[in-house]
């Protein structure tokens, strides 16, 4: 399917919010800003492409955020169901009114956890996109996924890799570090690690892969430097930073390694 990633942004983003009309022209021209949210966008695309969308009736955005994939899907998807499932009350409200706006008819909002969903068995694919590193792994909701699940439907985890490669001077991230180090909980896996903890839960393994290697890392520290300097600088420097997410596809060496995992498991029919 043909997904056009990010048109709700100017919406849900509460820098670009503030000048909505101006946001606009902007992501018209330059199209979606933020980089690290870009490359994870490139990749999910790839993989969902990968699955039997037409065949989905009911689909769970776990952890949604801003919404962005869900959204995505919604406007390509129009028989399907959406239910985003978000927690932040902050992030439910930008959700809700994103909703509004757009007049998603096929999207719903859930503000609690995956657990409290009333329907057992029910829906075809669930995705968790740069979710879980925010949980302790005991905690990590594989079970209740699994239990949402058909028979015969898919989980789809994307996570960062335990090892991170740092391009530049890593004094220059101290901040992020420093954020990534109080957020980054559950950040525990290799790929290996994960797909072993998607065959404990029940799953059988229907794809795997690394992915975010130097070109795509390299793209998003220039995007977080350039983002210091003023959106102006920001806006300079992002065709760059999106070039380089492209051609990390093509010159991505060796596949083994990447700061990016994610895994695609599916429930026994």
């Amino acid at each position: 399917m043909n997904f056009s990633y990010g048109k709700t942004q100017y919406v849900a983003s509460d820098r670009m919010k503030r000048s909505p009309f101006l946001s606009k022209m902007v992501y018209n021209v330059f199209g979606y800003t933020n980089v690290g949210n870009y490359a994870r966008s490139r990749v999910f695309i790839r993989l969902v492409n990968s699955l039997p969308l037409s065949s989905f009736k009911k689909i769970i955005d776990l952890g949604a955020g801003l919404g962005e994939f869900t959204f995505m899907m919604a406007e390509e998807m129009p028989q399907t169901k959406f239910t985003a499932i978000e927690i932040l009350p902050e992030r439910v409200s930008t959700l809700k009114q994103v909703v509004t706006k757009f007049n998603f008819k096929n999207v719903e909002i859930f503000s609690d956890k995956i657990e409290k969903l009333p329907e057992s068995a029910a829906y075809d694919f669930i995705f968790a996109v740069d979710v879980f590193e925010h949980i302790h792994k005991e905690d990590m909701p594989f079970k209740d996924c699994f239990e949402k699940l058909k028979p015969g439907g898919y989980l789809l985890v994307k996570i960062p890799n335990i090892k991170q490669t740092t391009l530049l001077p890593e004094s220059l991230f101290e901040d992020h570090q420093e954020w990534l180090e109080h957020e980054h909980v559950g950040q525990v896996y290799d790929l290996n690690g994960l797909k072993q903890r998607f065959i404990d839960e029940g799953f059988t393994i229907e794809h795997s892969s690394n992915t975010d290697g130097m070109l795509s890392r390299i793209g998003w520290e220039i995007g977080f430097l350039s983002k210091k300097g003023g959106s102006a600088i920001q806006l300079l420097f992002l065709p760059l930073c999106k070039a380089l997410v492209h051609l990390d596809r093509v010159f991505y060496f060796p596949r083994n390694t990447g700061n990016a995992i994610q895994v695609i498991g599916r429930k026994p029919a």
